[in-house]
């Protein structure tokens, strides 16, 4: 330790003599002597340090302040007990279970190649055969279901639809072009169009397919899979076999249309429940479902088509 003058050596010299005065109080010395001369040695080390009194005054204060901030920061033992809040998932699993849907939609803006098969059978009970291919374009209605299962398999749709309609093969002739006849082919390609006033010449169809799902863009869903299209449909009837219409010929015309197609669509589904803001309410959940989509394949077929209907999750 430093002493700075001799008012500190005296007070120091002064409290270090005063615990030997009392040491020797207690082992047999003078006890006068010893109270007076370690009062006196107190009595100087307190008169030499009052000009440090109140500097030791401050330093005290700040070390209560400091010892008392120290104790602010450690947090109370029950708040260091308590469990972290449950972090919840950003979003909830948009379907829970087996998707079952109505679909009912129109295929437009087709374009698509077909065959036909052409029977005549001539006045004299003579038949002869014509087969071929036209190109044509056309459109269909349709209804359908589809079912998307759960868990593993949500990804996939399944469905099927029901179609009425057909490309207009009414407006094509039914014998390969440049094909010599014995019978007007005029009269027989008049005929065929005059029929369609008394029914269409095509037959309801049924077309699987099946989807997968690939993601999504701006909250609608991108599907690609397979869909298969098989139609028929047939006429028959008489005609004038020559210009002079004296002679009759009957006719049997079948038509077959069928593709292997690629389905890309783009599907979006609007809630119309309140099963996500109540969750206890029944697992069956209402929406609305729409979709849009490209079909291309074999036979040179591509077709736009456009679909909506109710759906139900279980």
């Amino acid at each position: 330790m430093q002493l700075r003058n001799g008012r500190d050596e005296n007070a120091f010299r002064h409290i270090t003599k005063a615990p030997r005065l009392l040491r020797a109080r207690f082992s047999g010395a003078d006890p006068g002597r010893s109270y007076k001369t370690c009062f006196n040695g107190l009595t100087g080390a307190a008169m030499s340090f009052k000009l440090y009194a109140p500097a030791m005054g401050v330093l005290a204060a700040a070390m209560a302040l400091g010892q008392w901030l120290s104790a602010a920061e450690v947090p109370p033992p029950e708040s260091q007990k308590r469990e972290p809040h449950p972090i919840e998932p950003p979003h909830k699993p948009v379907q829970r279970g087996t998707q079952v849907g109505v679909i009912l939609g129109l295929d437009f803006l087709t374009y698509s190649r077909y065959g036909y098969n052409t029977a005549v059978t001539l006045p004299d009970g003579n038949v002869l055969n014509y087969a071929g291919k036209q190109t044509s374009t056309g459109g269909t209605f349709f209804v359908g279901a589809a079912v998307t299962p759960p868990r593993a398999l949500r990804r996939l749709t399944a469905g099927v639809t029901l179609n009425v309609g057909g490309v207009e093969s009414w407006a094509h002739s039914v014998i390969p072009s440049g094909t010599p006849t014995p019978f007007s082919q005029r009269n027989l390609n008049s005929e065929v169009q005059r029929r369609l006033v008394y029914g269409y010449p095509w037959r309801p169809s049924v077309s699987p397919y099946i989807e997968h799902e690939l993601g999504s863009v701006l909250e609608n869903r991108i599907r690609i899979g397979y869909q298969y299209s098989y139609q028929t449909g047939s006429y028959q009837g008489s005609f004038a076999a020559d210009d002079t219409g004296t002679a009759t010929a009957q006719y049997h015309i079948r038509f077959s249309n069928s593709s292997h197609l690629v389905r890309v669509s783009l599907n979006s589904r609007t809630s119309l429940d309140d099963s996500e803001e109540n969750p206890d309410a029944a697992r069956r959940r209402f929406a609305f479902v729409q979709q849009a989509g490209l079909l291309a394949g074999t036979n040179r077929t591509i077709t736009l088509f456009l679909s909506f209907g109710p759906s139900w999750s279980f």
